[in-house]
């Protein structure tokens, strides 16, 4: 039997390659393994897409979401001029000691996108999963050469609470208007820009904003969608994915004329993903948290469509399932190996999953043996 492991990561606990690790430590004495590391636009994209060596990585000093001086890297491709910058390394929750959502801008991610257009990029992609940030991209525009004003002409700093006083935007300056840029964000997130579905009421809150603050950011974002519609002639909010990542999505759109990309599709593309499917016979994914949500073409429904167009079984492994036998069947996963078996046991599966995961690992491994 040949058996591919492509888990994305579980978030907070394991990366994708430790995953693999476990699983294909475990699986080897049982079939022949082919191992991928997948992503869907946020923290770790970049590590799975450096796997090729066509990529250099360009490291450099920026500011942190809260302003702090941090290190931080993209990649880059000469003979494409193609730059993969990761929200995550430059904005992400992984930058911070502490969430003030608030006070936090993308302007890190700017300065990364900045440092590769003066060194020839021609084409940007943008993976924007795992921010700590809702300003709408003006940190990122900011470090652009963007600036805004509120409605007595002072010029404000690019932070999330700022986008209900901003009045005006003077994008004379902006570096995009002497280099031609194409500007793609990668990102599996279907939320509008504003309102019960959009970026500061879904997820504001896991970045540390209280239910007041995430009103008034909801008003920043209706705001500045606002100032968008007379300067640029463009409504974000009637745009799929324009709240993805605290309104990043519908700011570069207006701002720089972005486009929106699935952020797993591309990755399994760089993968060559499907090319490994039709030459395997189980695929093994997984995730932190597979549920309703999952179906919502994430990253695991889009890898098992995949692998019933080529008529091949898939098994999930997860931090933990919430779900039954028909969610399972709406998936197209005919297995589900969950870390924690009940909702109480997921703060000790997160803290120990190495742990747990190898005795899933062993659950696998029975599994295969009964089939093989």
């Amino acid at each position: 039997m040949k058996i591919l492991i492509a888990p994305d990561s579980f978030k907070g606990s394991l990366s994708a390659f430790q995953v693999i690790d476990v699983l294909s430590n475990k699986l080897a004495t049982t079939a022949s393994i082919e191992k991928v590391a997948l992503a869907d636009g946020g923290e770790g994209s970049l590590e799975v897409i450096a796997k090729n060596k066509d990529f250099e990585k360009k490291s450099l000093k920026v500011l942190n979401p809260l302003f702090k001086e941090i290190d931080a890297c993209y990649l880059y491709n000469k003979k494409f001029k193609t730059a993969y910058i990761e929200m995550a390394k430059a904005s992400g929750l992984i930058t911070v000691n502490k969430l003030d959502v608030m006070n936090s801008s993308s302007f890190g991610t700017g300065q990364l996108m900045k440092h590769a257009i003066e060194n020839g990029a021609e084409k940007i992609i943008l993976f924007i999963g795992g921010s700590a940030t809702n300003d709408a991209g003006i940190g990122i525009a900011n470090a652009l050469g963007i600036r805004f004003f509120n409605n007595e002409g002072e010029n404000l700093v690019p932070i999330s609470k700022n986008l209900i006083n901003i009045h005006f935007i003077d994008d004379s300056k902006s570096i995009l208007k002497e280099n031609d840029v194409e500007i793609l964000i990668a990102a599996d997130v279907n939320n509008v820009f504003y309102g019960q579905n959009g970026a500061a009421h879904i997820y504001a809150a896991q970045k540390g904003a209280s239910p007041n603050e995430v009103v008034h950011l909801d008003k920043g974002l209706q705001n500045i969608s606002n100032i968008f519609k007379k300067k640029y002639n463009i409504d974000v909010q009637n745009i799929k994915g324009s709240g993805a990542a605290g309104g990043i999505g519908g700011g570069m759109i207006a701002m720089f004329g972005a486009k929106l990309i699935s952020g797993s599709e591309l990755i399994f593309k760089l993968t060559d993903i499907e090319q490994k499917i039709k030459s395997t016979d189980l695929i093994i994914t997984g995730e932190g948290k597979i549920d309703k949500q999952t179906l919502n073409d994430k990253l695991i429904f889009k890898l098992s469509k995949l692998a019933h167009k080529h008529h091949k079984k898939i098994w999930a492994v997860c931090g933990y399932y919430d779900g039954d036998n028909q969610l399972k069947k709406l998936l197209g996963i005919e297995k589900v190996f969950s870390l924690a078996k009940l909702n109480n046991e997921i703060a000790f599966a997160i803290n120990n999953a190495e742990i747990k995961l190898t005795e899933v690992a062993e659950e696998v491994y029975e599994k295969i043996k009964k089939i093989g």
